[in-house]
């Protein structure tokens, strides 16, 4: 971030009114919490302000140099710390830095304000107040996160920030048409979707929520949530409308997955199929309610305990994501070659075999950007995919819950097959 002024960045009335705003803002934060933990801070409601406006007129003394506002930035933070040595030497338990790294940010905001667009100081400020009033929440998700899973997710940002970026962007492989970088930016988004709702099963979800999980498990791994679900199913009386109806909705959120990857990656492609993806997503959803309104059971119903209700494990494991990758390059390697073998009759039959596992990879190589796969044919065979991937649930329903209480979900997700197949003649392109 350049704080040195320009000529075309003049102090205004605005800029003035934003910074006495922002900084008053900031100051009622950090004393609220101070006097919640009754450890007194550096400054509060009537410092901050005034710290703010010293910040910014040392900043216009010489905003070319910035040696004055330097200099105060040094005094500051030679103050701040003489503060907290002799809090510390007093007290029984170390003071909280809370006060003193916000004393920072309101000698920095005159700059950022001036400098800087609006929404720059804006989301700084917002963002460190929401910081400071969840606090006893943020303490407990620290202390409720295992190391492992913390260790997990830095490998996977270490080989996000650092390998990502070097990963070659040329065909290394003429029968496997897509780049390293391709592989791994697909890796990187649909982990990172998938470990977004792992957290919020895992640590977010509320007790007793069942529906919520199942929720949340369906666009993690709506496999997985069918089979979880028809377990329950399996060995529950009483809660049969509520648990059909979880199933068929957690089935619906597949074609908001799809999409949402497609957004991500390829947006032009997303564009053009996500009318019948959020139609089938729509029609999931109407028959859900149809299902849970129909009739309602007084029947008792304990729910798992959040973070095991059908997770199968942190989606950013280095196993997971290089499984998912050499899927991918797999995936695309069988479609170049049936592609040109076999033409596009042999990319659907491909399609309806892909259907049997992770969808994900196969549409992602019908749909990266050297792909020579007409759109039609992109349509027809994300379609048929999705419909074989309802039929494999649909299998494992009867498998696994065995009763005819699962025939509303079985009916369901025999019309959603049927109805992406419809929706392919509907959208001719």
């Amino acid at each position: 971030m350049n704080l040195l002024a320009r000529p075309e960045d003049p102090l205004s009335l605005f800029h003035f009114l934003l910074l006495i705003g922002l900084s008053f803002f900031l100051g009622l934060a950090v004393e609220e919490v101070s006097l919640q933990e009754k450890i007194p801070g550096p400054g509060g409601v009537r410092t901050f302000p005034v710290l703010s406006l010293v910040g910014l007129g040392f900043f216009l003394l010489d905003p070319l140099y910035l040696s004055v506002f330097s200099v105060g930035l040094l005094v500051l933070g030679t103050w701040l710390y003489s503060y907290f040595r002799s809090e510390a030497a007093n007290q029984s338990h170390p003071p909280s830095m809370v006060s003193a790294v916000s004393s920072l940010l309101a000698y920095l905001l005159g700059p950022i304000v001036i400098r800087e667009p609006s929404w720059v100081s804006i989301a700084l400020v917002v963002s460190s107040v929401f910081f400071l009033g969840t606090r006893e929440k943020l303490h407990h998700l620290a202390e409720s996160v295992p190391i492992p899973e913390l260790l997990t997710a830095g490998k996977f940002l270490l080989l996000t920030g650092i390998i990502f970026p070097l990963l070659p962007r040329e065909i290394l492989l003429p029968s496997v048409p897509v780049t390293p970088y391709q592989v791994w930016k697909a890796v990187v988004v649909v982990s990172s979707l998938s470990y977004a709702t792992y957290l919020a099963q895992r640590f977010l979800s509320p007790r007793g929520s069942d529906f919520l999980e199942a929720i949340l498990g369906g666009f993690y791994s709506s496999t997985a949530a069918t089979i979880l679900l028809s377990r329950k199913g399996h060995v529950q009386t009483g809660r049969e409308k509520e648990i059909n109806a979880a199933i068929i909705l957690a089935n619906s959120l597949m074609y908001i997955r799809i999409l949402l990857v497609l957004i991500l990656l390829r947006p032009a492609i997303a564009q053009k199929i996500g009318g019948p993806l959020l139609i089938l997503f729509a029609l999931g959803v109407l028959v859900a309610g149809i299902v849970f309104r129909w009739k309602r059971s007084d029947a008792s119903y304990v729910p798992d305990a959040p973070g095991k209700s059908g997770s199968s494990g942190n989606p950013l494991e280095l196993n997971s994501a290089l499984f998912f990758a050499l899927s991918y390059v797999v995936i695309s390697f069988l479609t170049h070659w049936v592609h040109g073998t076999f033409g596009v009759s042999g990319v659907y039959v491909l399609a309806g075999v892909v259907g049997f596992t992770d969808i994900v990879p196969f549409i992602l190589s019908l749909a990266h950007s050297g792909s020579a796969i007409p759109l039609h044919v992109i349509l027809v065979s994300t379609m048929v995919a999705a419909s074989s991937n309802n039929i494999l649930k649909g299998i494992y329903l009867l498998i696994f819950w065995r009763k005819s209480a699962g025939l509303p979900s079985l009916l369901a997700l025999g019309g959603l097959s049927a109805g992406g197949i419809l929706l392919v003649f509907l959208f001719r392109m």
